[in-house]
């Protein structure tokens, strides 16, 4: 796999060319948003992504941005992070990635990921997932 750098226009951060196979960075970015952009645009390679119409488009973006996140964030790491962390921004920090990166791993979160969060969310760090019993008066 090649990478090369260049300054990129607008919010770019990277892309994958499909003619040659090459992948493309912007050197500007923060070191941290540079190895999630290549490793980002190394999926699309590796799926053999290539030109194709908007909603396909959107639809792998996502699929690559979640394969993405959980390559940079395990589960177990995940649930450390929520349990020392307040906020996405503190959990990003922690975790050395992105706050997008931390959004799209809740994303991609299997249904025993979900329900392991949500007992860990009560048990763990007292998130209290159920109704309130108590109806404030406006």
């Amino acid at each position: 796999m090649t990478v090369l750098y260049a300054e990129l226009d607008g919010s770019l951060a990277g892309f994958y060319d499909h003619a040659t196979g090459d992948i493309t960075v912007d050197p500007r970015l923060p070191r941290v948003e540079l190895d999630a952009t290549v490793t980002h645009e190394g999926f699309h390679k590796l799926l053999g992504h290539g030109p194709c119409k908007r909603p396909v488009a959107a639809a792998r973006e996502i699929r690559v941005e979640n394969m993405t996140a959980e390559y940079y964030i395990s589960f177990r790491a995940l649930l450390e992070a929520l349990t020392r962390c307040g906020s996405v921004k503190s959990m990003a920090k922690f975790l050395n990635v992105d706050e997008g990166l931390v959004y799209a791993r809740f994303l991609s979160l299997t249904a025993l990921e979900q329900t392991l969060l949500n007992v860990c969310g009560r048990a763990c760090i007292g998130i209290n997932t159920r109704k309130p019993s108590v109806t404030l008066a406006a």
